[in-house]
């Protein structure tokens, strides 16, 4: 059975989420809706490509929440893009941290999966 397959058959709620797009019917502080978002979710996957503090920040505040609930560091992902980027434009914060180093959009696809099934026990 191929990854894509194990991944449909486990019927996952993943759904990537651009706050950009949220709907609420009603103005909203975005900063307090992303972070409602990283409370309830069970996985983060986190793209350093571009170095965007804010997505530094959403990890940051997944490790505080983990570690406020004596939980593992173990729900999240990072991923970043071996051909725009090197070690030295990782933060030091992040650096020692297993990353998902892709090149091109279906080794990050492969990989993902990978790490996906695993995460997810279906490996």
């Amino acid at each position: 059975m191929n990854s894509t397959h194990k991944l449909k058959q486990a019927d996952l709620a993943l759904r990537p989420i651009r706050i950009d797009r949220v709907s609420k019917g009603h103005s909203y502080t975005i900063d307090s809706e992303i972070l409602s978002i990283i409370d309830g979710s069970g996985l983060l996957i986190a793209d350093l490509t571009q170095g965007n503090k804010n997505v530094y920040h959403e990890v940051g505040f997944m490790m505080g929440l983990n570690k406020g609930r004596g939980g593992e560091q173990d729900n999240f992902i990072l991923i970043a893009d071996k051909t725009k980027i090197t070690d030295k434009d990782i933060g030091f914060n992040l650096r020692a941290w297993q990353q998902i180093r892709f090149d091109g959009d279906l080794d990050l696809i492969s990989s993902l999966k990978e790490a996906l099934e695993i995460f997810y026990r279906l490996k």
